[in-house]
C-alpha cells in the first residue's frame, strides 16, 4: 500500500524516515543531494517524498550531528599520546564537517560499576565512537537502536557495533622475527596478557615466533611495568636473573620506561639491550636512543570512523575493518650482543 500524509496533513522528513526504518539524516542527505546514501536509498526516499506529498517547509533542518568519543581513563594519560591524539583529531574533522564532539572520560568506578557518565545520559548523541577498550558489560549501555556504535582499536562480539582494527598478531610477530634475524635468542615481551585485546594479540604474535624459531620462553621475561587499573606507568620494575637481549614492548609509553629501568640497572639499549615497540607515537621519536617502532596511524581510525558514522551504506558492507600499518625503523634495535 502507498504511503499517505500523516494525520497532521505535513509531511516531515522524520516521517519519512519512520516510513522506510531509516534515519532523518539519510533523508536529509537524499533530499539534498548530498553523498552518503545508495543510489538505489535515494530512489526510494525521493518516492516515497514524492508519494506522502513531502513539501520542505523553510524552517525544517535536519539536526547537527553530535558525536561522542568515549574513552577509558587509564587510555587518556596526559603522558600518553595515542588515545589523546585520535581524540584531538576527532574533534577537528568534526568541526571540519560541521558535527561537533564531544569528550567523555569514564573512570574505572563508573566501568566497574556500570554506570554511564552524566552527559551520556542526559544528551543525544547521532553516535558513539568508543576508542581504547571496554568491557562487554559496560558497551551494552551504550547500544541503542538506530544510533551508530563505533569501536576503534579494539572490537567485542556482545555489541552490534563496527570496529576499526590493525592485525596486532601479524605486527607482533613480524618484528619478534626481526629481531629473532638480528640473532636475539631470548627476547622478552613488555605488557599484561588478558589486560586488552590488543595486548594479547600481540603476545601470541610475540610467541608464535618463537615457537617458529623453536626459540626459550621464560615466564620471567613477561614484564608487567603499568598498573592496568589506571593505566599508570613505572621504572620500578624488576628485571629477571636470566636477562634477555631483546624485548617487544606492547606500546611505545611502555618501551620509554623500560629504557629508564635498564638505565637505572647500567643496561644500553641497543648495545646489550634491543626494544621495539608500538604505535609510533612523538614519544618514539623523542626516546633516547628513539623507537623502532609500528606505525598505526590515529588519522586514519578517525577518518574511517567519521566515515562509518555518517554513512549507512558503509555500515551495512562489514563489521570490521582492518587498517594497515609500517615498522618505522629507528636506533632502539641492533644485532645481538655476542656471548
Amino acid at each position: 500500500m502507498a504511503p499517505g500524509r500523516p494525520k497532521s496533513g505535513k509531511t516531515t522528513m522524520q516521517d519519512i524516515a519512520d516510513h522506510l526504518d531509516i534515519s532523518k539524516v539519510s533523508v536529509s542527505k537524499a533530499l539534498n543531494g548530498k553523498g552518503g546514501v545508495s543510489d538505489e536509498l535515494r530512489r526510494s526516499i525521493l518516492a516515497a517524498a514524492h508519494e506522502m506529498g513531502y513539501d520542505r517547509m523553510p524552517t525544517e533542518t535536519v539536526q547537527q550531528l553530535r558525536f561522542a568519543f568515549v574513552v577509558s581513563k587509564h587510555f587518556f594519560l596526559e603522558t600518553d599520546a595515542f588515545y589523546s591524539e585520535m581524540y584531538y583529531r576527532f574533534s577537528y574533522q568534526c568541526l571540519e564537517m560541521g558535527a561537533t564532539a564531544s569528550l567523555i572520560i569514564v573512570s574505572h568506578g563508573d566501568e566497574e560499576n556500570l554506570r554511564l557518565p552524566a552527559q551520556l545520559q542526559m544528551e543525544e548523541f547521532s553516535g558513539i565512537a568508543v576508542a581504547g577498550e571496554m568491557s562487554d558489560a559496560f558497551l551494552r549501555l551504550l547500544e541503542k537502536p538506530g544510533r551508530p556504535l563505533i569501536l576503534m582499536d579494539f572490537e567485542s562480539y556482545a555489541v552490534s557495533g563496527h570496529s576499526i582494527l590493525t592485525n596486532n598478531y601479524h605486527w607482533a610477530s613480524l618484528i619478534t622475527q626481526k629481531l629473532v634475524d638480528m640473532g636475539h635468542k631470548k627476547i622478552g615481551f613488555v605488557g599484561q596478557p588478558g589486560s586488552t585485546k590488543s595486548i594479547t594479540d600481540r603476545y601470541f604474535g610475540y610467541r608464535r615466533t618463537l615457537l617458529n624459531n623453536n626459540l626459550p620462553f621464560q615466564e620471567a621475561w613477561v614484564l608487567v611495568n603499568n598498573d592496568t587499573s589506571t593505566g599508570l606507568y613505572t621504572s620500578a620494575t624488576q628485571l629477571p636473573k636470566d636477562m634477555p637481549t631483546a624485548f617487544v614492548c606492547h606500546c611505545d609509553m611502555a618501551a620509554h620506561y623500560l629504557l629508564a629501568t635498564l638505565n637505572e640497572h647500567g643496561y644500553q639499549c641497543p648495545q646489550d639491550v634491543s626494544i621495539m615497540s608500538f604505535d609510533n607515537t612523538r614519544l618514539a621519536e623523542t626516546c633516547c636512543p628513539p623507537l623502532t617502532s609500528v606505525d598505526i596511524e590515529p588519522r586514519a581510525f578517525v577518518r574511517l570512523a567519521l566515515d562509518l558514522l555518517t554513512n549507512e551504506e558503509l555500515r551495512s558492507a562489514n563489521t570490521r575493518f582492518y587498517l594497515p600499518a609500517a615498522l618505522v625503523e629507528r636506533h632502539s634495535a641492533g644485532p645481538a650482543k655476542e656471548a
